[in-house]
């Protein structure tokens, strides 16, 4: 099943992010959705990724953003090169935790910056506001917390 379904489909998704396409392909894909999530597995691919997905939320301004990441330059890199103000304010990024129960360590470059916060993992005690999902069979529902800045804890 993974090696002929799963795995080409995870490929292809990846090939087109360098589509010239690809940003026209989401702003339809999102449609007139209130709130996106970005990947549900894998990461940011590199600064131009980051850039394509900022072209998308820049063309979808009513719909809500969140982008967990572990590719803490490519962030920093997005900063350097576009300014302190320049994540869309329709996007959260939540620089997600390397280690369970470890708070995420902010950099300084990142910190204090809108649109950036954390998701910490704990296996005890969350580490800022706990993920109702677990409690929720694994669902959302009505629950929007990822899509502010709140610090959460997965």
């Amino acid at each position: 099943m993974y090696e002929n379904n799963i795995k080409p489909a995870q490929f292809s998704r990846l090939d087109s992010i360098t589509g010239e396409f690809w940003v026209s392909g989401m702003v339809s894909h999102i449609g007139k959705d209130p709130y996106f999530r970005w990947h549900d597995s894998g990461d940011l691919q590199g600064l131009y990724h980051l850039e394509k997905i900022a072209a998308v939320c820049h063309a979808t301004p009513d719909t809500m953003h969140w982008l967990p990441t572990r590719e803490y330059g490519v962030i920093k890199a997005f900063i350097a090169k576009h300014g302190k103000n320049s994540i869309p304010k329709n996007l959260i990024v939540r620089l997600s935790a390397m280690y369970p129960d470890k708070p995420v360590q902010i950099p300084a470059s990142l910190q204090n910056l809108p649109g950036i916060t954390a998701s910490n993992v704990h296996t005890k005690t969350p580490i800022g506001s706990p993920c109702k999902a677990p409690s929720q069979n694994g669902a959302c529902l009505d629950c929007r917390e990822c899509w502010s800045d709140s610090v959460i804890s997965y």
